[in-house]
């Protein structure tokens, strides 16, 4: 950064943008300076202009010094008044090098249209930065957070088998039991991690991507009818087999098992489940409601963060990392659809998803319709 500063210093201040104007400017003036006199001793004639500069006199010369003067002010200001928007935004920018969380921000120019908008835009693109940049520090601060504790218990329990453990079968079982039941969470961890990454740089192309909804979402409900036997499901189908969306098929899985998980697990006294189809309009929305300890109406707005959980006394039970919604939300948004969700506390909680149905299928319901 010194390095730049340094080569930035031995311009010569000749070749400013500034200077530059000024001495365009003064040439400019003086010109047409030039040329209107040149016209007015035309016009006149030579007696009457030989007349006019015999009256002047030796004033000529001032006259011509003030009006050269005159117009070298005239070229600075003009330039100015040009040149100003640019170093204000060169001193933002120099400012958000110093420190990329700066404040600064690069005011508006109402005489400049074109800077203006290139202002605006230097501003919302250190906006986005800056977001990210404070993502990146919630995001290393959580990890570092919920990756302490399972490798302080690990190392714990190594410690103990390292002293006098490995003699003591008990205590042997119990501590390869832990260990290996926190490398199991820090495993499930990685991969949530990696699960959210891949989302937030997902792009998609709607014109190459089509599943038709009905058949993913039966066959997950049919999963987890037979994986867990002791719950009621319910489905509620409103759907035809033909109704697509722009979304791949392993994702609209993924999305469902997550939520499908998330009731399965806040779902302790009454262990029922309900999934349902609908059109609504241009959208398909898919619902997942259960009947567990829900959510408080102060938490609704947080859910979707990363690493955050309702209950904070289940941090280490089997309510997850909290990067399961983090996950939907991310890629919910990448195919252009919506999540939605209500709840009250002790009532339970209800997620619909919201995706766009496809122009084909739009353009196919719209046409039988009109018949």
């Amino acid at each position: 950064m010194a390095k730049g500063k340094n080569n930035n210093s031995k311009h010569s201040s000749l070749t400013t943008s500034q200077a530059i104007l000024t001495l365009g400017l003064t040439v400019g003036f003086l010109l047409i300076a030039c040329g209107i006199i040149l016209g007015l001793m035309v016009v006149q004639g030579p007696d009457l202009t030989k007349a006019v500069f015999s009256a002047i006199g030796h004033w000529w010369w001032s006259f011509l010094a003030f009006a050269i003067l005159g117009i070298l002010l005239l070229a600075f200001l003009l330039a100015q008044l040009f040149v100003w928007p640019v170093k204000a935004i060169t001193k933002v920018m120099l400012a958000f090098e110093e420190d990329p969380l700066t404040s600064d921000r690069v005011r508006s120019v109402h005489y400049n249209q074109e800077l203006d908008n290139l202002g605006q835009l230097l501003n919302v693109t250190m906006t986005q930065v800056q977001n990210l940049v404070h993502s990146q520090q919630d995001f290393v601060s959580d990890v570092s957070h919920e990756l302490r504790t399972p490798v302080a218990i690990v190392k714990g329990h190594l410690n103990l088998l390292e002293r006098w453990g490995k003699d003591d079968p008990e205590v042997l079982a119990d501590s390869l039991s832990s260990s290996l039941s926190e490398i199991k969470r820090m495993e499930v961890l990685v991969n949530e991690m990696l699960e959210l990454t891949r989302a937030e740089k997902l792009t998609v192309n709607a014109d190459q991507v089509q599943t038709a909804v009905w058949p993913v979402v039966e066959r997950v409900y049919h999963d987890f009818q037979i994986l867990h036997p002791e719950f009621v499901w319910t489905f509620d189908n409103g759907l035809d087999q033909k109704a697509s969306v722009a979304i791949r098929p392993d994702h609209l899985e993924q999305l469902l098992i997550i939520l499908l998980d998330n009731a399965l697990k806040y779902s302790t006294e009454r262990k029922e489940v309900h999934l349902a189809l609908a059109k609504t309009g241009a959208w398909v929305e898919i619902g997942v409601q259960d009947f567990g300890q829900g959510i408080a109406a102060e938490d609704l707005d947080r859910i979707f963060d990363r690493f955050y959980r309702v209950d904070k006394a289940r941090v280490y039970q089997p309510g997850g990392n909290g990067l399961g919604l983090s996950i939907v939300k991310k890629m919910v948004a990448a195919y252009g659809g919506q999540v939605q969700v209500e709840s009250a506390l002790g009532s339970g909680s209800s997620f619909r998803l919201r995706f766009p149905l496809t122009t084909e299928q739009v353009v196919t319901e719209s046409d039988e319709d009109e018949k």
